[in-house]
């Protein structure tokens, strides 16, 4: 399929051209719920003007808490269709969270689940702009809400004599308005409502287009299968599945439950692929505890012996490429061994394989790579509408993250971070005129990123400019640099917090994954809590010897030297992790201030 400028268009002109086009593509697949482009159109207008009729106004927002499901992005769209502003908020949030983000956006409509809808209920009062609370689930909505389901069954029987309403309302969105406004989990301090324009996310999928099709001589063709299952309230997962879904004409099926992703991967097979580091590293965690857990020892050997051929094939391709020996080896495990691990792992068909949103380990690029799955890393963020750069599909750089995408300038300051400029970079924030002044300075964003640039262009992320390390000799160290190689040296690591600021030596926090039961049952370690494992001989030999593999990619004055198992776990609802699964440096420095200091005692 060749690649059709979509520069200068607008999300609801997508999905207009798609219904028009390719009305009869299965666009969702939700459960047992199957739309096509034309009904996927028909049903965005039908909620524009539930919306319409509950006197929504050109760039008003309309909040979203809802899980990843089809009337998500219709409702998505629908709020873009009647020239509002849709904007997703994470299903994490505590209340107060809530509360704080609801108020800052000013929502006029939210589009909840019935799950969420008694925080709502317990908020509302704090919310003077909030007209309207809409509920979509099973049963009557409760007195003073109205049902989803009821508002868009009148309205899409109404539709057909009312369509030229929708259109006069859509007429007034333009390229450079605001398609959503997206809150950064940031790490300190409030959440910022970041402004993401049509203008800027057209020409990300313009960017990412192009890219696909020089590098693999044209795009994927309509009613290839994609996949949703990060939080739509993160941009990444907006961009990859909601946008470029729709500027491929994708197929995309909704998983509403992330810990059900690994048990609908191989029904789905997805062509493209978006997943951060740690999605990654469990599918490939997946394949190396079958070489502790295969019963038939002919199988077991034989699956070791692969991996390590995968390793070493996947070495030889970022290389020099493979010698005869090497490539007659990977050929034979591909018919025997490869390929059935590829359709176990739901990655046979895979077509474009992003990782993004933190850093990924080499060595997870390389097996994969052997294994016959090209990941490339893309990055950006918010504020540079999700994607800034996108390494090669056919010949992706280790250890970079590819060059700009057409369109974009980047430029190293002097202290090395990086600053980028172009239509994709966002306006600014909502309501805070300093911080959007502080960051966006002379057409240029500064993104907060330490980052190197090679004689091609092709970028490499040092580390978070906040996040360096200063050691009491005076050396900078990146602190997500060493947290990466210590966390992927081992399944069983769930965070990693290092620390060493005006100290002689790093010392680190270490949590288990919260998968260290299925890691402990292959063993046959028997821990009832996670306290119970992190003090078996056998879980903290594990962790001991995954520090040292860490080490060993590091540079001397990047080592740990000393580390602490904790015996609870990291998340959003204890506070040391953002909803994007983040560390909150300054929440863990302060909350484990003790632990830190004993280290070095």
């Amino acid at each position: 399929m060749t690649h059709d400028t979509v520069l200068d268009l607008t999300v609801p002109d997508l999905v207009r051209r798609n219904a028009a086009e390719h009305g009869d593509v299965m666009a969702i697949i939700d459960g047992d719920r199957r739309l096509t482009w034309a009904e996927y159109e028909r049903q965005a207008q039908a909620i524009a003007l539930v919306l319409l009729d509950l006197g929504i106004e050109s760039g008003d927002v309309v909040g979203l808490q809802l899980v990843n499901r089809a009337e998500h992005v219709l409702a998505d769209v629908g709020a873009m269709l009647a020239a509002a502003t849709p904007s997703s908020y994470y299903n994490t949030l505590a209340a107060e969270q809530l509360a704080y983000v609801a108020a800052d956006s000013a929502c006029k409509i939210c589009i909840v689940d019935m799950e969420f809808l008694p925080t709502w209920l317990a908020i509302k009062d704090q919310l003077p702009e909030l007209r309207t609370l809409v509920v979509i689930g099973p049963g009557p909505a409760p007195t003073g809400v109205l049902s989803f389901e009821v508002l868009t069954a009148a309205a899409l029987a109404s539709l057909p004599e009312r369509l030229n309403e929708v259109h006069e309302a859509t007429k007034k969105v333009q390229p450079d308005d605001p398609a959503t406004i997206i809150y950064t989990s940031g790490t300190t301090g409030p959440p910022k409502g970041t402004l993401v324009t049509h203008a800027g996310i057209c020409t990300v999928l313009d960017g990412i287009l192009t890219r696909v099709a020089d590098d693999l001589g044209g795009i994927p063709a309509p009613g290839r299968s994609q996949v949703s299952y990060l939080p739509l309230a993160h941009l990444a997962e907006r961009m990859i599945t909601h946008y470029l879904g729709t500027a491929l004409v994708s197929t995309v099926t909704y998983v509403r439950d992330l810990r059900t992703l690994a048990d609908n991967l191989p029904a789905i097979q997805p062509h493209v692929f978006l997943a951060v580091p740690r999605v990654w590293e469990k599918l490939l965690g997946a394949v190396t505890e079958r070489t502790v857990t295969e019963k038939s020892p002919v199988r077991r050997a034989l699956l070791r012996r692969a991996i390590v051929v995968a390793r070493r094939a996947g070495q030889a391709r970022f290389g020099t490429g493979a010698g005869p020996g090497l490539r007659l080896q990977h050929v034979l495990f591909e018919r025997l061994v490869y390929r059935r691990i590829r359709l176990a792992l739901g990655l046979n068909e895979m077509i474009v394989a992003v990782s993004g949103a933190a850093p990924i380990a080499k060595e997870v690029l390389v097996l994969f790579r052997g294994l016959g799955v090209t990941i490339v890393e893309a990055y950006g963020m918010t504020e540079t509408s999700a994607v800034l750069t996108l390494n090669s599909l056919s010949e992706p750089r280790l250890g970079t993250v590819g060059p700009a995408l057409p369109g974009v300038e980047l430029r190293l300051a002097d202290d090395g971070e990086l600053l980028a400029r172009g239509r994709i970079i966002s306006p600014g924030y909502l309501n805070r005129p300093e911080a959007t002044a502080d960051t966006f300075i002379d057409g240029w964003l500064h993104t907060g990123d330490l980052g190197r640039i090679d004689a091609d262009g092709y970028l490499s992320i040092v580390g978070r400019k906040k996040e360096l390390i200063i050691n009491s000799a005076g050396k900078n160290i990146s602190a997500a640099n060493v947290e990466q190689a210590v966390s992927s040296a081992s399944d069983l690591i769930g965070s990693v917090y290092v620390h060493g600021d005006n100290r002689p030596y790093l010392v680190a926090l270490i949590t288990l994954d919260p998968g260290w039961r299925q890691w402990c049952t292959a063993r046959n370690i028997e821990a009832v809590t996670a306290a119970d494992a992190a003090t078996h001989p056998a879980v903290r030999a594990e962790i001991e010897q995954a520090v040292r593999i860490g080490n060993e990619r590091l540079s001397r004055v990047e080592q740990v030297k000393r580390w602490s198992l904790l015996e609870s776990l990291w998340g959003t609802d204890t506070g040391e992790m953002t909803p994007t699964l983040k560390l909150k440096r300054s929440v863990v420095r302060e909350k484990y201030a003790h632990s830190l200091d004993t280290l070095y005692s």
